[in-house]
């Protein structure tokens, strides 16, 4: 599958983590990924992140998921990832909840979620001239119908003008490194969101590398705290 976007467009990957029903031993749940203008899509994210895969796999073809960094990752390989997103000039950008989180009556993690991402979409969109958005969601067997009905009703707006949104599925097996960094970017999330349960105001390593140091329009990130009725969110970025 080819991804092709007009220059113009908004590209955003969203992955998730977590479980959206936040099952026993899932505490948390949230989506999130990376964003860039198509036109700059494969200088700032495809080429470099398949450079990566090239020196940390052997392939550039080869795919690359945070899961695969474990205890057998060099330390060298850490760095060089870690370097990738601190020089990266694309954004970032994440909802999360967790089990303390104080959701509204009539609105599920899921949905809750999706609307936050909304508007860390709509917050990196300020600093960014686009004439169309695409929201490319790593495809789940589970999820998707979940996150398709949550998304129905994604709308942007410039100076009172509706832009056309496009939502897709696509799946991880397509080794698209967008979705790949975007997997990276939202693990780190997780992490720091259940970490956060346990010790607030420390950063775990992963989160710092993706999220700190980096120019403040090309993050936006929040941790729901509480949403209450009239459907804003409250909590900590």
């Amino acid at each position: 599958m080819e991804l092709k976007l007009p220059n113009d467009c908004l590209a955003v990957f969203a992955d998730d983590t977590g479980h959206e029903t936040l099952v026993e031993g899932q505490p948390v749940y949230g989506l999130g990924g990376c964003a860039v203008l198509a036109q700059s899509l494969d200088a700032a994210i495809q080429s470099p992140w398949r450079e990566i895969k090239r020196l940390v796999t052997g392939s550039p073809d080869t795919p690359l998921h945070a899961s695969d960094f474990g205890p057998s990752v060099t330390k060298d390989d850490i760095l060089m990832v870690a370097d990738f997103f601190q020089r990266g000039r694309f954004a970032r950008l994440g909802a999360i909840v967790s089990v303390e989180t104080a959701f509204a009556d009539e609105l599920s993690a899921i949905e809750t979620v999706a609307m936050v991402l909304n508007k860390r979409i709509a917050d990196i969109g300020r600093w960014t001239r686009f004439r169309s958005i695409a929201v490319i969601f790593e495809s789940s067997e589970r999820a998707d119908p979940l996150i398709e009905k949550a998304f129905q009703n994604i709308a942007f707006g410039e100076d009172g003008k509706r832009l056309p949104v496009d939502c897709y599925f696509m799946r991880k097996r397509e080794g698209e490194p967008g979705l790949e960094v975007a997997d990276f970017i939202m693990h780190a999330i997780g992490r720091q969101a259940r970490h956060n349960l346990t010790k607030r105001g420390t950063f775990v390593p992963d989160f710092a590398a993706v999220f700190h140091g980096i120019d403040p329009k090309l993050v936006s990130f929040m941790e729901v705290s509480s949403v209450v009725q009239s459907g804003t969110d409250t909590g900590k970025a």
